[in-house]
């Protein structure tokens, strides 16, 4: 009786083996069946451009402002632009922010909207957001100076906006005072911004969009 409890155990013992082998197994199938699935998909990615910076209405592609990224597309490759493709001196026809597939359709050879001007400005510590960064977009605000020769009161008048941030001086964000920037303003609302420079406060908001 003793040696058919043994032989029994010895035997229920060899099918829990046998079941953890096979669970073993299976899981290693199932893996390279993944492995075999992600390799599909990388092979079947493309290499397409991206862009670099921010890029506004009007401006030339250049190797400054895009970069080839290789990316998944299935459905939607016809939509993108293939780094074969030499879109350089192109221009856009659309903002395209920081790191988004530049389409076929935000380029042409001609640019009939509204081109935009990169304008340096100083601006006053606590008149920006202290955290702004290149590639946000802003709203400019002008609130007017008091004019003791004058007894009416002007009001703050919005500027322009969906403006982007093309650069900010680091150096004299952490000197203190102004700071300096260059924002990429619409053309036709250059002049406004630079008129307004002498008498009032430049603010600048950064935008909800």
């Amino acid at each position: 009786m003793k040696n058919l409890n043994v032989m029994k155990l010895k035997e229920i013992a060899l099918d829990r083996a046998t079941a953890r082998t096979y669970f073993a197994i299976g899981l290693l199938v199932l893996s390279l069946f993944a492995a075999f699935a992600i390799t599909g998909k990388a092979n079947k990615s493309v290499t397409v451009w991206s862009a670099n910076t921010e890029i506004m209405p009007g401006d030339a592609i250049s190797n400054s402002n895009i970069r080839a990224i290789k990316v998944f597309l299935p459905g939607s490759i016809d939509k993108y632009l293939s780094a074969n493709n030499l879109i350089q001196k192109k221009l856009a026809t659309r903002r395209i922010a920081i790191g988004e597939l530049i389409p076929a359709s935000a380029l042409a050879l001609d640019f009939v909207g509204e081109r935009t001007r990169s304008v340096p400005l100083k601006i006053a510590r606590n008149d920006l957001p202290g955290d702004l960064s290149a590639g946000q977009i802003v709203d400019i605000y002008y609130l007017p100076l008091a004019n003791l020769n004058s007894t009416k009161a002007r009001k703050t008048q919005l500027i322009s906006e969906g403006i982007a941030v093309e650069s900010i001086d680091q150096k004299s964000k952490d000197m203190g005072g102004e700071i300096g920037l260059v924002l990429k303003i619409p053309e036709y609302d250059v002049m406004n911004l630079l008129s307004s420079l002498n008498d009032s406060r430049i603010v600048v908001v950064r935008s909800a969009i």
